[in-house]
């Protein structure tokens, strides 16, 4: 894609602070885009919004020119730095700050990328199961309707687009994973109705990916090797897959896809 579409744009992703999300971002950095770095450890949100700031075009540049034997310095500032927001999806007054920074640093919106999610485990047998419930539900749920909610007016003034990243189902039920899955099932249900109700300015897309590299960190090498099986290509995605996805339907080449 052309960086062009891209350029210039303010990118919101949650969960930017480590994983996915952060691949994301500073892919979206890269390409130009102006991005807020969030998640809930201010020190990792800082770690990401430095090196994020480096990939940006957008750098300290000293133009030195000579006309007539004359030495002429140009200095042209265009360091935009990353907006650094600490935050807890699971508190309705923390998203609500999200897009209100946004706007207010940057005066406007182009891309919200709900990537953030919590993933506990619990069944029906489990004493704790209504309460991962209600907890699963607030952060990969109720959290991305509201950012989206929010963010639909300044969405709407620039012709935006929202990406959520989910996750596919996997071939076999588990059973502890009650939670998690109606999440997931309710917020890819909630992207065929909002593509609808947002459209036409408003794009809004899903991407689910499979099994990634980081997933070898919580598996044991018999379980990852039979999980491997199960995957046509025989092989672990990376992050950076997911935010080449991500990036493509935020661009002006994607524009009919909603």
């Amino acid at each position: 894609m052309a960086t062009s579409d891209i350029y210039g744009k303010v990118v919101l992703v949650t969960g930017s602070s480590s994983g996915i999300g952060e691949v994301t971002a500073k892919e979206f950095s890269r390409l130009g885009a102006s991005v807020v770095i969030t998640g809930r450890n201010a020190t990792e949100i800082s770690r990401v919004a430095k090196e994020v700031q480096q990939l940006s075009p957008y750098k300290l540049k000293v133009i030195r020119k000579s006309q007539n034997n004359l030495k002429i310095q140009i200095i042209v500032n265009k360091n935009v730095k990353p907006l650094e927001i600490v935050a807890d999806l699971a508190k309705p007054e923390d998203v609500n700050r999200l897009v209100n920074e946004t706007i207010k640093t940057f005066g406007q919106l182009d891309v919200l990328v709900n990537n953030a999610a919590v993933y506990l485990a619990s069944a029906i047998d489990d004493k704790n199961l209504t309460e991962v419930f209600d907890q699963t539900m607030a952060v990969n749920l109720r959290a991305p309707l509201q950012l989206i909610q929010l963010a639909h007016p300044y969405l709407n003034a620039t012709n935006g687009s929202v990406i959520n990243i989910g996750a596919i189902s996997m071939p076999s039920i588990a059973v502890r994973s009650i939670p998690s899955g109606v999440a997931k099932v309710g917020l890819d249900y909630s992207v065929k109705v909002l593509a609808v109700a947002m459209g036409p300015r408003v794009r809004i897309n899903a991407v689910d990916p499979g099994p990634l590299d980081n997933i070898k960190k919580v598996m044991s090498p018999e379980e990852l090797a039979a999980l491997v099986k199960q995957i046509p290509l025989q092989s672990l995605g990376q992050p950076i897959d997911v935010a080449n996805g991500v990036v493509y339907l935020a661009s002006d080449e994607a524009r009919p896809q909603s």
